[in-house]
This record gives C-alpha cells, sequence and structure tokens, in this order.
C-alpha cells in the first residue's frame, strides 16, 4: 500500500520502523515492513499518517511516499 505524505518522517521514526529510504527523480520513498512492527508502533503510523488499523495489520508493508518540492 502507498501513502502520500506532506512531510518526510523524522531520523527517529526512519531508525525507530526500520524504514527504507529511498529516491527517484520526483518522490521519497519510506518502506516500512509491518510484520515487523509491534502493535504501540502500527498505533503510532496509523495515527500520524492517516493510515487505518485494519489496513496496517491486513498488509504486507506501507510505504510513505512525498514527492520534492522543485
Amino acid at each position: 500500500m502507498q501513502k502520500y505524505i506532506h512531510y518526510d518522517p523524522s531520523q527517529e521514526e526512519i531508525h525507530s520502523f526500520h524504514m527504507q529510504v529511498s529516491s527517484d527523480s520526483g518522490h521519497h520513498y519510506y518502506k516500512i515492513h509491518l510484520s515487523e512492527l509491534t502493535e504501540g508502533q502500527r498505533k503510532h503510523i496509523s495515527q500520524r499518517y492517516g493510515v487505518t488499523l485494519n489496513i496496517l495489520e491486513s498488509e504486507p508493508y506501507l510505504v510513505l511516499v512525498r514527492m520534492i518540492d522543485i
């Protein structure tokens, strides 16, 4: 699942959630393997990025996408 976001995650979030970070010419991508997260981490992501918990429990991963400012 992909979710477009307005701001990059903090360095603490990137580290805490073991995000795989990549970029192309127009976007930053933050891939999170949801099966590796605790219940508390899933709740944090749900609240912070507006993704419902049932999706976080059923999807294998979440990719947060932010368009790079031009």
